[in-house]
């Protein structure tokens, strides 16, 4: 036995080793094409540590076990899981099967057709139902801004959503700027605010030439398509409840920089000592205003009262502030009701939808509002196997009273004559709340005075005229479109479309006969001789009326042809023809001794010229603001568009489209301009050499192509606008509105487009960058001509821009699971210069300015900011300090004179780079949605005092207590000391000097939305399908911004938008 021990010994030894000494190996490979998987990782169980393949595929692992539990998992693919038992007869071989990754397929509508996002070669950018209605409010656009790429509102000016709106920058200079807007595959005439954002199923951006030059002449600014929602063939009927009230904050009157009423005062009592005052005191013929505080100082002058009694009124009004009355009785919380409901459905052969809507707004102003009712009907047949028919309804009617924006009652917009503001220590009502007079054409003492009672009365009480404002625009709008459509074959059809428009628009302007409009027209032209007193204007209301109608066609058929074969090759191409017409026809009319009630009224004498009250103004003859007009507009359109796509990895688009206007010359419309588009697209995850599961789906997209603008303001013949009557010879005249142009001719625009689509597996992350490069050519511009013609210039096709830009768009799947987690990060970067000018100006003064308006320089952007050069304040004086040829200098007229080589160039006056950051966190039935803005790249000028406005016309401004005062101060503020008399070239070169400007950049939260949704599914003993509560909040505020005033750069001098805060449920059966 003990021969036999060492055997046994060295046997065992021997087995343990072997068995440390072998591990197990083997080779992870792809089942999809037996490719090795490096990085794959192998788990084993009853260790618990974890092995990763090498770029074969293979790994080994060394485990003293005779069983293992492994886990094999790789990113993209299914995880598995075996056993093994030791040792292996082979080595382990384990195929992975690809997980289901494909993205979600996306549809995008052109307007003409509707086409797979991943096959399409052009820019498209789409928002979904529920991302448009994650916002609140009555139009559509604003839902737009802040959840899209090139999307740009410039709030500045306060213009509507679509006339603020631009699409990857500009794209002409004094043709439209706003995009194309088409709905439900016609473009859109109508006043948008017909279309209720209930019945929005879809928006898509057309952005490049491929995706929007099929709309020719009119897509050179971009093309919003609005899909309305529509039924479904064999769906039971759904029913759809939304409803929310939304409340709208007062403005923020002490957000402008108003100067304070002590301030004010001091103003006023020194520009009183140096006898600034006198020519308006002594003037009895034009009567100007003046304010209470130089009516006190003038009867303390003149002996009338004490000057105690007159430092006691005047130190009293310096505890008014005028704005403690308007936020009291002008402004209000808005309140602002949405309701609408739906029903949809349809069987095999037919399907409906149909909804209406009613939105009652109560604006900020009082007695301001607006009331719409909308009623929207689609409806689809198939009464025979090869036959469609479609037919839809879309009803609008609405009345706007006194709107915001037109009433003269809102803060700053309450003028005396003569002057640009009012003064702020005005009053508009005593204690108890009842109005007061404030001077508005004329001195108070005059009006409370003359005429001993033979006049009416001639006070100007502002919170009277609030409550009799009378300003109402009724609208109505019906559209109807109709289309047929025939199947020859599974791949090929025929369509026919037509759509009818008709818009009618009264605006009614009622000045009561209490009205102050109405006294003071009167009594203007009141005539007293003795005791008898005749009024060429009748005692009555006066009645403007205003009627805008549109009428307008569209026709289209088209050819639609789609085919695949060997199941690699697959073909999508249109052709079609369209005409369209549209007529708008305005006239404007006045009614004087109007009575509502009774329906009558007075003839007046329009024709002979009388003369003024007391000769308050020159004679003139009784105001008729009558107008009539016509615009008639054709266009004539031929188009095609066709793609390729060769084993979904290889996509070709060609796009081509003539149009013909009665615009333009005949030797224009003959050669027709050449618009059209090529696009090609690579899907390069279909390619065999393309191995990153982590990536699934990644496509390349170039782009080319040509849009254009039209400005249908301009022909090419001759036209002339008649005047009926001069007020001296009554003879009929006409004035030339447009010189001859027989060249004139679409503005063009010519995009490249590179861009990259790409998704990571499970959609963790996915997105889109462009890259475009824009080039406008033959653009509408003023060009100096021959001044024998009579004409100092003419618009023809002369100017040329450029512009470049990106557009990223990042979704990230943060956390997935009861806890969900999801971001969008949306960033644009845009800038668009001048290349050709040629109507250069003469002078500095010409160029700086706010950056509101174009300011054409070749080599600079679009909207330019120009300032004179600052050198800060003189130390003794205060004086503002500038350069001229190269020292410094207070030569103020030699400096606003100067050339544009003198200026400063501060950049852009609108955003160079903007976009946001929204992220959603969803638990449960619990979601949480807010969304930053930001814009970055530009600048702004502030308004500061200005010694000029403020004498003469009363406007201050906060920045006059930083004013210069004493030496030294200079070290800590840029505001010049006041003087008197003052120098208007003074207060222009500090006005727009580089001092008064700063970088815009900010970043705000835009909005947060918090929603709680039940379903059927999860709580039975609902009556609904989903039942879904949301609070929306909107215009939160800014979280950074540049500047160091604390402004708003967005909305320039005026109110930033005021907060809003909805509630609402929406309900689905």
């Amino acid at each position: 036995m003990k021969r036999y021990l060492p055997l046994i010994f060295i046997f065992i030894t021997m087995k343990t080793l072997a068995q440390v000494q072998m591990p197990v190996t083997g080779k992870i490979l792809s089942a999809k094409d037996s490719l090795p998987l490096s990085g794959a990782t192998i788990l084993v169980k009853e260790t618990g540590k974890n092995y990763t393949t090498n770029s074969s595929g293979v790994f080994t692992i060394r485990e003293l076990k005779d069983q293992l539990s492994l886990t094999i998992s790789f990113i993209g693919y299914q995880k598995t899981q075996l056993s093994v038992s030791l040792p292996l007869k082979d080595p382990l071989i384990v195929y992975l099967q690809q997980e289901h990754t494909e993205l979600k397929e996306v549809t995008v509508s052109t307007g003409y057709q509707t086409l797979p996002r991943e096959r399409a070669t052009g820019s498209f950018e789409k928002v979904n139902a529920e991302l448009f209605n994650r916002a609140t409010g009555t139009d559509i656009l604003t839902r737009l801004d802040g959840i899209t790429t090139s999307t740009l509102f410039d709030k500045r000016t306060g213009a509507d959503p679509l006339s603020s709106l631009t699409i990857r920058g500009i794209s002409s200079l004094y043709a439209t700027t706003s995009p194309l807007v088409v709905v439900d595959n016609f473009p859109y005439d109508g006043d948008i605010n017909n279309i209720n954002p209930n019945d929005v199923s879809s928006v898509t951006l057309l952005k490049d030439a491929a995706a929007a030059s099929i709309w020719g002449v009119r897509a050179g600014n971009g093309v919003i398509v609005i899909t309305t929602k529509k039924g479904s063939f064999n769906q039971p009927l759904q029913v759809s409840l939304n409803s929310n009230l939304t409340f709208t904050a007062k403005p923020d009157l002490y957000y402008l920089p108003q100067m304070s009423s002590s301030d004010f005062i001091d103003v006023e009592k020194m520009l009183f000592t140096k006898g600034f005052y006198d020519s308006d005191l002594s003037n009895t013929f034009s009567r100007p205003p003046v304010s209470p505080v130089v009516e006190l100082l003038n009867q303390q002058r003149n002996g009338q009262i004490s000057s105690n009694e007159a430092d006691a009124q005047i130190n009293a009004l310096r505890n008014y502030d005028v704005r403690k009355d308007f936020d009291k009785y002008i402004y209000r919380t808005g309140i602002n009701q949405q309701h609408a409901l739906s029903l949809s459905g349809g069987s095999g052969s037919a399907n409906y939808f149909f909804s209406a809507g009613y939105d009652k707004n109560l604006y900020n102003l009082m007695n301001s509002g607006y009331d719409r009712v909308t009623i929207k009907s689609n409806n689809i047949f198939k009464p025979f196997k090869r036959t469609e028919i479609q037919a839809g309804l879309q009803y609008t009617s609405s009345n706007t009273a006194n709107q915001n924006s037109l009433s003269p009652y809102g803060y700053g917009q309450i003028v005396p004559a003569g002057k640009s503001a009012l003064y702020p220590y005005a009053q508009l009502a005593d204690a108890n709340g009842n109005a007061l007079p404030i001077a508005k054409d004329y001195r108070l003492g005059f009006v409370d005075t003359t005429s001993a009672g033979k006049l009416l009365n001639w006070q100007y009480r502002p919170l009277q005229e609030v409550q009799q404002a009378d300003n109402n625009t009724k609208a109505q709008d019906v559209l109807l479109n109709f289309g047929i459509r025939y199947y020859f074959s599974n791949h090929l059809n025929a369509e026919a479309k037509y759509q009818y428009e008709k818009a009618v628009n009264t605006n009614t302007q009622y000045y009561s006969a209490d009205s102050y409009y109405t006294r003071n027209l009167i009594n203007s032209f009141t005539q007293l001789n003795g005791t008898s007193v005749i009024r060429p204007v009748p005692v009555g209301g006066i009645l403007d009326m205003t009627n805008n109608n549109l009428e307008a066609h569209d026709v289209r058929t088209q050819l639609n042809y789609n085919n695949s074969w060997n199941t690699k090759n697959q073909i999508s191409a249109i052709a079609g023809a369209e005409v369209r017409q549209n007529t708008t026809t305005y006239n404007v009319g006045r009614t004087y001794g109007y009575n509502p009630n009774l329906l009558t009224y007075t003839n007046v004498d329009e024709v002979t010229t009388f003369p003024f009250y007391q000769g308050l103004n020159s004679d003139g003859t009784i105001p008729n603001p009558a107008q009539f007009g016509n615009i008639l507009n054709r266009y004539v359109s031929l188009y095609a568009n066709g793609s390729y796509s060769y084993d979904n990895r290889y996509m070709l688009s060609l796009s081509a489209r003539k149009d013909e206007s009665n615009l333009f010359g005949v030797n224009s419309n003959h050669k027709g301009v050449p618009l059209w588009s090529a696009g090609l697209a690579w899907n390069i995850v279909n390619e065999k050499f393309y191995h990153l599961p982590v990536l699934p789906y990644l496509k390349l997209r170039l782009t080319y192509g040509y849009s254009g603008n039209v400005d249908n303001s301009r022909s090419a013949y001759t036209t002339i606008g008649y005047v009926p009557t001069n007020n001296y010879t009554h003879v009929p005249y006409a004035n030339v509105i447009n010189p001859p142009n027989p060249e004139l001719r679409w503005e063009r625009v010519g995009m490249t487009n590179i861009g990259l689509d790409f998704g990571f597996v499970n959609e963790r992350i996915t997105g889109s960058v462009d890259y475009y490069t824009k080039k406008s050519k033959d653009l509408i511009s003023p060009a100096q001509i021959d001044f024998t013609t009579g004409f100092s210039y003419l618009f023809i096709n002369s100017a040329k821009t450029k512009g470049q830009g990106v557009d990223l768009q990042l979704n990230s799947r943060n956390l997935t699971g009861a806890l969900a987690w999801n971001s969008t990060l949306l960033f644009s970067y845009n800038r668009n210069q001048i290349t050709a000018y040629y109507n250069d100006l003469s002078t500095a003064s010409a160029y700086v300015g706010t950056g509101l308006t174009l300011n054409p320089v070749v080599g600079r952007d679009v909207y330019a900011l120009y300032s004179y050069k600052w050198a800060g304040l003189d130390s003794q004086t205060g004086d503002p300090q500038g350069y001229v040829n190269g020292s410094v200098s207070k030569d103020y007229s030699a400096m606003i004179n100067s050339s544009l080589s003198d200026l400063v160039y501060n950049g852009s006056a609108i955003p160079v780079y903007y976009g946001g950051f929204r992220n959603t966190l969803t638990w449960r039935s619990l979601s949480v949605s807010a969304n930053i803005t930001y814009r970055f790249g530009y600048f702004f000028r502030k308004t500061s005092i200005n010694y000029n406005n403020l004498y003469s016309g009363w406007v201050g401004n906060s920045d006059y207590s930083l004013r210069w005062q004493k030496p030294g101060d200079e070290k800590t503020t840029n505001v010049p000391s006041m003087i008197y008399p003052n120098d208007p070239n003074r207060d222009e070169f500090y006005a727009y000097s580089d001092a008064t400007v700063a970088k815009a950049d900010n970043i705000r939260l835009q909005d947060i939305r918090i929603g709680y949704q039940l379903e059927k599914n999860r709580q039975a003993w609902l009556p609904f399908n989903s039942l879904q509560f949301y609070i929306y909040a909107s215009n939160l505020g800014i979280l950074w911004r540049a500047n160091k005033w604390h402004i708003d750069p967005d909305y320039g001098s005026g109110f930033p938008a005021p907060r809003t805060v909805s509630l609402g449920l929406k309900a689905d059966f």
